[in-house]
């Protein structure tokens, strides 16, 4: 439960605070918000961001290990954010601090590190490969390339704090701001940048064919933001969701549905994503369920935005499932510390407002029936459809 957060805008960024006064640990994180990237940029980033943790200037690997306790350093690249994530006791945050910031700047990404990074790869999922179509492609990563874009991604400026757990209120935010003072990175350089473009996939190497009606992207400065995640619970979250109804109830076609955000830079680009068999009907199927979809909006009752409303309370305020929010890219936010606080900070960087549940759920208790079935409506009128068959 979260009983206190603070934020303090500084110079150079922004510090989130959640105290959790019943956590047994501190997660400490730097948020990176991403500048545009090419697609070979972004893969090296992926190899960069697997071997940040390994070591760096100040700290070699068993000094890492020794200031978190013997859990490993966290660094993934999500669609928008580099995240850094350091787990410490309550009493050890100065020297989780120190350690992040060296992660953040001081990584020495040496070619042995860099190499082995490479070989890393995810184990295909249907889900993701079914959401994330983008195909990077195959890149070698030379250390002193890797440190020129290293440096150019991270960047105090694009850098947010956030600090999760049993802490002392402002703590993390004074020491932090002091570590700030002597990390000088000069102008961003200027000059040429990548600007290849990412292949689609073609196939969903999983077997599983995967359907996506992509809608329109909605910023996160958005004023109806909080309608737009309603609608979004309405149409795929949970038993009973237009999703679930046409595609799995009506016609049998799929057992998992969702209506998901898909983070963006600037915001969320809504997609009704469902698994089904591979089929060769299935162009005559999408557009039979578009129709069905639209024809559902159309009927909601009353008692449909009561049931959106309930998952919506239901995943805010008890962190259940279901969550249209994918603030990773490839899922939503857990119940664990380091997702809560992530998302808090997440938030943050995003819209520049805290996170805050309660006054996002009181938000859409403004949202009549009409305003759901309005906004509903427009993202399936706005879709376009993205079919992987299955391989």
């Amino acid at each position: 439960m979260i009983l206190h957060l603070a934020v303090s805008l500084l110079t150079a960024g922004v510090t989130v605070e959640v105290n959790n006064a019943s956590a047994r640990e501190v997660s400490i994180q730097a948020l990176v918000q991403l500048p545009t990237l090419g697609a070979k940029d972004r893969a090296k980033l992926e190899i960069i961001a697997r071997a940040i943790p390994k070591q760096t200037q100040d700290y070699p690997r068993r000094d890492i290990l020794i200031v978190t306790g013997g859990q490993p350093v966290r660094c993934e690249l999500t669609q928008d954010v580099l995240r850094i994530c350091v787990r410490v006791q309550p009493d050890n945050v100065k020297a989780g601090l120190s350690l992040l910031e060296s992660l953040a700047h001081k990584a020495t990404l040496t070619q042995e590190n860099l190499d082995a990074a490479i070989l890393e790869e995810d184990k295909p999922n249907y889900w993701k490969s079914g959401l994330i179509t983008e195909l990077l492609p195959p890149v070698k990563l030379r250390q002193e390339e890797a440190l020129s874009l290293y440096h150019r991604v991270v960047r105090p400026e694009r850098l947010l704090l956030a600090v999760g757990g049993k802490i002392v209120p402002g703590q993390a935010q004074d020491l932090w701001e002091k570590r700030l003072e002597s990390w000088n990175p000069g102008r961003e350089p200027k000059g040429y940048f990548d600007e290849s473009v990412a292949q689609e996939r073609n196939t969903n190497a999983t077997g599983i064919t995967t359907v996506d009606f992509v809608g329109s992207k909605v910023l996160s400065t958005d004023a109806a933001l909080s309608t737009e995640i309603l609608a979004m619970f309405a149409l795929g979250s949970g038993k009973g969701a237009s999703l679930f109804r046409v595609v799995r109830e009506r016609h049998g076609w799929s057992y998992r549905q969702e209506a998901i955000l898909f983070p963006t830079k600037d915001g969320w680009t809504p997609h009704l994503l469902f698994a089904t068999l591979p089929s060769d009907d299935l162009t005559q199927r999408t557009t039979k369920i578009r129709e069905e979809l639209i024809d559902d909006v159309k009927n909601m009752k009353q008692s449909d935005l009561a049931r959106a409303m309930g998952m919506a309370s239901a995943v805010l305020m008890r962190n259940v499932e279901f969550s249209p929010l994918y603030v990773f890219g490839s899922r939503p936010a857990g119940n664990s510390l380091e997702d809560q606080t992530f998302l808090s900070g997440y938030w943050m960087l995003k819209t520049g407002k805290a996170w805050n549940p309660s006054e996002l759920l009181d938000s859409m208790k403004h949202v009549s029936l009409d305003d759901l079935k309005e906004k509903a409506t427009s993202i399936l009128e706005s879709t376009s459809v993205h079919i992987l068959p299955g391989s």
